[in-house]
């Protein structure tokens, strides 16, 4: 059920609605993101997901957490997103979820996680983004489509908020005098 809300009320609103897209853009925007690929990491994540990355410090990092590391110690030459799985003098192992062993036994890592291999962590995954991904990669969507998601938040966000399909309940006048 919509909120109801009067004249000047609507436009709080609407300005803290905006105001709140804005914070949430810009939190995007100064952190990295990755598209998930392969099947490493299922369930936890699927090809095509995107996933949000935060640089937090190296030795925050604690077994469980999901993080990314480069291409200097992949051994494919490419970014990994896989979940540390123990912390050794030496690093970080890691491991997918999938996966029968660690990165480090099956090849994947070409040593254990050092600092200078970490990328961040994840912090968010925004799933089922794989077939919009995949069109755009394709040319089979324009590029503006990237905005259409961010501007559907917004009108349902301001129509919710809003209640568009209320009627404004009518003033109580005070009662009248002979």
């Amino acid at each position: 059920m919509p909120i109801r809300l009067k004249g000047n009320q609507k436009t709080i609103a609407m300005y803290a609605v905006v105001i709140v897209l804005l914070l949430f853009l810009a939190y995007f925007i100064q952190n990295d993101t990755r598209r998930v690929d392969g099947t490493s990491m299922l369930p936890t994540l699927e090809g095509g997901d995107l996933v949000i990355i935060q640089g937090v410090p190296y030795s925050s990092i604690h077994v469980g957490d999901i993080i990314v590391y480069n291409d200097q110690c992949s051994s494919q030459g490419e970014s990994v997103i896989h979940r540390v799985v123990a912390i050794n003098s030496g690093g970080f192992t890691t491991m997918g979820d999938n996966n029968p062993g660690t990165d480090q036994a099956l090849n994947i890592a070409v040593s254990e996680i050092t600092p200078n291999c970490y990328v961040g962590k994840v912090i968010f995954v925004i799933p089922y983004v794989e077939i919009i991904a995949y069109m755009i990669d394709n040319q089979q969507l324009p590029s503006w489509f990237n905005y259409v998601p961010a501007a559907l938040i917004l009108v349902v966000a301001v129509y919710l908020l809003l209640g568009q399909n209320e009627r404004e309940e009518p003033e109580e006048s005070a009662p009248k005098k002979d």
